[in-house]
Parts: C-alpha cells; sequence; structure tokens
C-alpha cells in the first residue's frame, strides 16, 4: 500500500539524516509526509459513507500527526545535538509508526471486508437477476402458450358461430322468398277474386229485371263494402312488403319540397278541418325520396285523422340535430352518435303510451271496427320500415286528449 511506502521513506530519510546530516533527507522526508496527507485524505473520502470507517480514519489521522511530530522533534534534536546516540524522540517515532501501521492495516482490513461483502452482495444480485430473468422468461412462455390456447379456442367458437349464422342467413333467405310468393299471391291470387266478388255484387245490386228487397240489397252491399276493404288491405300489405326490398340507390331528398308536395296533395283535407300546419325548416338527408313522401304523408293523415271535436287542429313539424340519448333503450351504442331530429307534433286525440308497442304492428288498431276514426292499422308499420330502411329511428309519445308526437331520428352523415 503507498501509505506504508511512504512511512518507509520517512523512516529511511530520517535515518540517513542521523547518519549523514544530509538536507537532501529532510527534503525527502517533507516529500513524504506532504504524500502520506495526501493519501490519508483520499481514502477518507473514499470512506466517507461508513460510519466506522470514519472514526477509524479519524484515529489514523491522530497517529500519522503524533508519529510526524516525533519525526520533526527528532530532526530538530539531530540539528541541536552532539552526540551520535539515537535520541527518545527517534525511539518514540519507531513504535507511533508502529501504532500508525496497525491503524491503517485495520482500515485496510475494514475496506476488504466491506469489498468482500459488495462482491458476495453483486454476485448474489447476480444469480438472483438470472433467476428472475428465467422464472419471468418461463411464466412469459407459459402465458403465451395459454393466450394461445385461449385464441384458438376463440377461434375455434368463432368459426362455429359463424357457420351457425350462415346457416341461419340461408333459413331466412328461403324465409323471405317465401314471404316473396306470399307477396305475390297476395297481390295476383287474391285480389283477382275479390274483384269478382265486388263486380257480381254489383251486377246484384244494379240489375233492373231482379227484384231484390231491401234486406238483400243491404247484405249485397255489405259483402261488397267488405271485399273493398279487404282489397284495400292487401294494397296496403303489398306496399308494405315492398319496402322490405330496396332496388335503389340513396339520393339527396330535400324535405322542405317534399313536405310541399304532399301539402299539395292533401290540401281538401286541411281545408276540410281547417288545420294549421308548421312546417320548419328541414335538413337535406340521403334517402329515398317516395318513401320518405310515404312516410310523412302517412305521419300528416294520422294527425288529421285523429282530430279532437270543436278544436282547430294544429300540426308543427320541426328539426334539431341532437345526440341518441333518447334511443338508449333501443341501443346504448346510439347515445352519442348525431342524428337529425325531426318532431311531428298535433294536438289531437293522442293515446296511452302502453299502447306504443301495439301500434307499430301490422293491422293492429287502438279503436275499434265501429269507432269513427278510420283506418286500417298499417300505417305506422310502414312508417316504422321506411325508417329502418334509411338506418333511423321513430318513437312516439303521447297523452290522451292533449295530443300526439312523433320523433324521427335520421343518422348525420359523417
Amino acid at each position: 500500500m503507498k501509505t506504508e511506502l511512504h512511512l518507509r521513506d520517512i523512516d529511511r530519510g530520517e535515518r540517513g539524516y542521523m547518519l549523514t546530516k544530509d538536507t537532501m533527507y529532510v527534503r525527502f522526508v517533507n516529500n513524504a509526509i506532504d504524500s502520506i496527507y495526501s493519501l490519508i485524505g483520499q481514502i477518507s473520502a473514499i470512506t466517507s459513507d461508513n460510519p466506522d470507517q470514519i472514526r477509524n480514519m479519524a484515529l489514523v489521522k491522530g497517529s500519522a500527526a503524533i508519529r510526524i511530530a516525533a519525526v520533526r522533534q527528532n530532526l530538530v534534536y539531530i540539528d541541536t545535538a552532539r552526540s551520535m546516540t539515537p535520541s527518545k524522540y527517534y525511539y518514540d517515532s519507531r513504535e507511533l509508526m508502529k501504532e500508525f501501521s496497525s491503524r491503517l492495516n485495520g482500515t485496510l482490513t475494514i475496506e476488504n471486508k466491506l469489498l468482500q461483502e459488495r462482491f458476495k452482495n453483486e454476485q448474489f444480485y447476480e444469480k438472483l437477476t438470472s433467476r428472475t430473468l428465467i422464472y419471468l422468461l418461463v411464466i412469459f412462455c407459459a402465458v403465451t402458450l395459454i393466450l394461445f390456447f385461449i385464441m384458438i379456442k376463440e377461434l375455434r367458437g368463432r368459426m362455429r358461430y359463424q357457420q351457425q349464422l350462415q346457416a341461419k342467413i340461408i333459413d331466412l333467405r328461403r324465409s323471405h322468398d317465401e314471404l316473396k310468393e306470399i307477396a305475390y299471391a297476395a297481390s295476383h291470387d287474391l285480389q283477382e277474386p275479390l274483384r269478382k266478388i265486388q263486380v257480381f255484387t254489383n251486377m246484384l245490386v244494379y240489375k233492373k229485371d231482379t227484384v231484390t228487397d231491401d234486406e238483400h240489397t243491404l247484405t249485397l252491399s255489405r259483402i261488397n263494402s267488405s271485399a273493398g276493404r279487404m282489397q284495400s288491405l292487401i294494397s296496403d300489405l303489398m306496399s308494405l312488403t315492398s319496402l322490405i326490398k330496396i332496388g335503389e340507390e340513396k339520393k339527396p331528398v330535400d324535405l322542405n319540397r317534399t313536405l310541399q308536395f304532399i301539402l299539395i296533395d292533401i290540401d281538401d283535407r286541411i281545408k276540410d278541418k281547417h288545420a294549421s300546419i308548421d312546417i320548419q325548416s328541414l335538413p337535406v338527408i340521403d334517402g329515398y325520396g317516395h318513401q320518405l313522401s310515404i312516410l310523412f304523408k302517412a305521419l300528416l293523415d294520422n294527425s288529421l285523422k285523429f282530430t279532437k271535436d270543436n278544436v282547430t287542429p294544429v300540426l308543427t313539424i320541426s328539426c334539431e340535430i341532437a345526440t341518441g340519448k333518447e334511443l338508449i333503450n333501443i341501443n346504448p351504442n346510439l347515445s352519442e352518435k348525431k342524428f337529425y331530429r325531426i318532431v311531428c307534433a298535433d294536438n289531437g286525440i293522442g293515446f296511452e303510451n302502453q299502447f306504443i308497442t301495439k301500434m307499430f304492428r301490422i293491422f293492429q288498431r287502438l279503436h275499434n271496427e265501429d269507432s269513427e276514426y278510420e283506418g286500417k292499422g298499417i300505417g305506422l308499420a310502414i312508417c316504422q320500415r321506411i325508417m329502418a330502411n334509411h338506418e333511423g329511428y321513430v318513437i312516439a309519445d303521447g297523452k290522451p286528449m292533449a295530443g300526439a308526437e312523433f320523433r324521427l331520428f335520421f343518422p348525420v352523415e359523417a
């Protein structure tokens, strides 16, 4: 160790000066002393994080100071004494050198012990790190395998579900073809006998050479009326089934112009009811123009049909852009989607909200056959079908004798 070498240099310089009194040895001693203080400072800085070493270095510094002081006193004695006999200071410095070496070796022992402990700790943590990495690798491989098998299982489940879905699609297409055949039969095979019944009943009613009493005439009229009603129902049913399959592309439709043409078409009914219709600014949407005309005409006919006696009908149609929060019960995913919300409201007889589901079913009426309000119970079903074709939704809200409100939700195109 360098500190011990410098101590030996001090010892050699001291003895050399004692023998020769050459000042070169004094400079040699002073240089060694400076080097010792420098090394002690470096050792103190290195061991400043260890309380035991701090205390031990304090003792080392004290021993070094006493040893150096003894050497300086011995050098002074050599300069002043005439005898060549070594002084007491020389022997004291020799003992102090042993003490200094012993404390310095103690410091070295503690430091070596700390180094060994640190080395052991490093080895321990290296082993721990390597084991941890191995364990993590094993766990990662296990998790990867588990996820792989889960993915394979999910993929097989999806494939089975896809096969089931494909089978259901085939069944649905078969059912759709059957419905088309039924619709064709309704449009041709059923309507032809009805037309013949109407023709023959009319011939019996108006035939001059046939004598019929009032009862027979009334019966024939009822038969003719029922046949006409059945023919009208079949025609409406055909209108509904024709909306299921769409053979045209969507085009921009200005709802303002659509409503203008509808108002012209039903002008006689509006005047007959003395109705007031307020139509606010409506948007241009991508849709099927003919279907949208049927939709709004059906809603206006509905409002003009179910009016209160001695009360001027008031109809309003307004529009605003809104989110689908009102559609949460239909589909929660629509809550943040944007829609054109078109509200058709009136001050008619209204309805009980408990019958809303029934209102949108085919041939379901809230009033019986003998009611003063005409209708066949298919208009709102057609409206709902048209909204579905436009990827929209319709919500009804009514209050008995206070009016009804139909809210149409058309998606706002991105």
